[in-house]
């Protein structure tokens, strides 16, 4: 089974995109961070994914929704999706091909604990496609429970300080298991408005959250806001800045690499993490995408596997082209 790095995932022996970069008739799509989704004409997806992907604008996409494990028929294949654990509803696709043949897209995932995804489940596999972001071994993440005990505290030392907390998180993902981790912090948790609305489908969906109030601005803040840091290019940035003493951070994996103050919150697996996953999947032949991926693939190939970035990945002659919804 060919597989391709194509402005996105390509399996061409299917005619199957999975989270093309560009806008298709019909597309699978593992998560709703802006680069993996796009607004195509048909979307497969968990119920989590779509629910995001309207919330974030995808109102002329018609959705098709699987439960974890669902098979759906394509073009003489069989697709699937797995829990992937990176955010909420984010999912592996599985793809069984006529020979019988297990390809694994792992899309974005971690295999460490989480408050505000699902965990984990990796299928069996005789080829994966997995991110590699954190490829080097320098990457090891520490406990979610040690990291949130560190942002708990660092906050409450910063308001009895009389100083504002702000933590930097991504709207989708990273704020929810930050807040997730804040239950009985102490101190008031406000969010930016475009994390209130992404925590809106996460508690449809059964996440609970520690009490917060959506950031209005011109308000006065008594505890912790959480926001992204393009906010820092608003304008109400710098009346927050006028009217509070602000103590910021980032919420980051690559807060591992030090300089500025960061806590090493990560929705991504690190490097051993990657590495059991290629265990779990018990796959012989690996094709590594995103970040350190020719290193990673290099590690691979030392323990007597075979694994390249799959930007290395060229078509075999012959395959056919079939396509779904042509008429659409």
């Amino acid at each position: 089974m060919d597989v391709l790095s194509r402005g996105g995932i390509f399996v061409p022996q299917y005619d199957l995109w999975l989270d093309s970069h560009h806008s298709r008739p019909v597309a699978f799509v593992t998560h709703a961070h802006a680069d993996h989704m796009k607004k195509h004409g048909h979307v497969y997806a968990s119920p989590a994914t779509a629910a995001m992907m309207r919330a974030r604008g995808a109102l002329r996409t018609r959705f098709h929704t699987l439960d974890w494990g669902e098979r759906v028929a394509w073009n003489g294949a069989h697709v699937s999706l797995y829990p992937a654990g990176h955010v909420l509803g984010s999912s592996q696709i599985l793809v069984e091909g006529r020979d019988g043949e297990r390809l694994l897209y792992s899309g974005d995932f971690k295999l460490r604990e989480s408050r505000s995804s699902e965990t984990i489940e990796v299928p069996q596999a005789d080829v994966v496609v997995m991110e590699t972001t954190f490829g080097r071994p320098r990457y090891e993440f520490p406990s979610l429970e040690n990291v949130m005990e560190d942002i708990r505290s660092w906050c409450r030392d910063a308001v009895a300080q009389k100083r504002t907390p702000v933590l930097f998180c991504y709207s989708l993902g990273k704020g929810q298991e930050v807040l997730a981790g804040l239950h009985d912090c102490g101190f008031p948790v406000a969010v930016h408005t475009a994390h209130a609305k992404i925590c809106a489908v996460y508690a449809r969906h059964g996440v609970s959250f520690a009490p917060f109030e959506t950031f209005q601005e011109g308000q006065r803040l008594g505890g912790v806001l959480l926001c992204s840091k393009q906010c820092m290019r608003s304008k109400w940035w710098y009346e927050l800045e006028r009217t509070h003493s602000l103590q910021c951070a980032d919420v980051s994996g690559w807060a591992l690499d030090g300089g500025s103050r960061g806590f090493a919150l990560s929705d991504h697996a690190g490097y051993s993490d990657l590495m059991e996953y290629v265990r779990l999947s018990g796959a012989k032949k690996v094709w590594t995408t995103h970040g350190f991926d020719a290193e990673f693939a290099a590690d691979l190939r030392a323990l007597g596997l075979e694994a390249a970035p799959l930007t290395q990945a060229k078509k075999t002659a012959g395959a056919e082209q079939l396509s779904l919804f042509s008429g659409l």
